[in-house]
């Protein structure tokens, strides 16, 4: 036995004392188990769209119809604001302020309301659809009832445009098609190579802990990929 394996079963081992019958006192080894391993889970990164694919699948729907028009200017919601599906479906017309380029989102995950910036494409597209919004209705995205949109059913449309649109995700061994927080992911990817730093990107985000959004330094590392194709040649 190595000796590292010696002084590890040492300190496994408790000698216990023990007082027989008549008097004689003996010893007695008592082998502890050993402690319990927790293995950690392994850290997963968000999967984020690659370069021009959020594109591809914003230009697939068809902004003829209401519905095309409407679904459009969710995905750019969340593709451009970082919004999550959620927040979006429950997005009230008194929370857009398209003048000022602000949403402001009450009670969101964790019961904990932020302001999120918009862009002027963003505000483009709430204004289109704002126009051919066919009732009227406290929810900003509705039904055609004025009522709340079903997240089950934007789910399921954006497997159809993502299948359509041919847009996948390696997602450890499996090859999934793109779905709704997929946009969100993407976002705060862009974001942060567009020069956002971490601590704005949390704050779009609404993020509690720093350490939640620092996990998007390692879904494109650019920096690091430059300096990788940077090193020196060997002679």
């Amino acid at each position: 036995m190595a000796m590292a394996e010696q002084v590890a079963t040492q300190e496994r081992t408790k000698l216990i004392v023990m007082t027989r019958f008549d008097g004689e006192r003996v010893a007695q080894e008592e082998v502890i188990p050993e402690p319990e391993v927790k293995h950690r889970t392994p850290k997963k990164l968000p999967k984020a769209l690659r370069s021009g694919e959020a594109e591809k699948f914003l230009a697939t729907f068809n902004t003829k119809c209401i519905t095309g028009l409407r679904d459009r200017c969710i995905y750019e919601l969340m593709y451009r604001c970082g919004l999550r599906i959620s927040e979006t479906c429950k997005l009230k017309m008194s929370n857009v302020d398209l003048k000022e380029g602000y949403l402001y989102l009450q009670k969101a995950k964790g019961n904990k309301d932020r302001t999120v910036p918009m862009d002027e494409e963003v505000i483009q597209w709430l204004e289109k659809w704002l126009v051919k919004k066919p009732i009227e209705s406290d929810y900003f995205f509705c039904t055609f009832k004025g009522g709340m949109l079903d997240q089950r059913q934007l789910r399921s449309k954006c497997k159809i445009i993502a299948q359509k649109a041919e847009i996948y995700i390696q997602d450890g061994d499996e090859k999934k098609l793109a779905w709704p927080h997929t946009f969100r992911h993407t976002c705060f990817t862009e974001c942060l190579e567009e020069g956002l730093t971490i601590k704005e990107i949390q704050e779009l985000a609404g993020h509690a802990s720093l350490a939640t959004t620092s996990v998007y330094l390692s879904v494109r590392p650019e920096k690091l990929r430059e300096k990788m194709r940077n090193r020196k040649k060997q002679d």
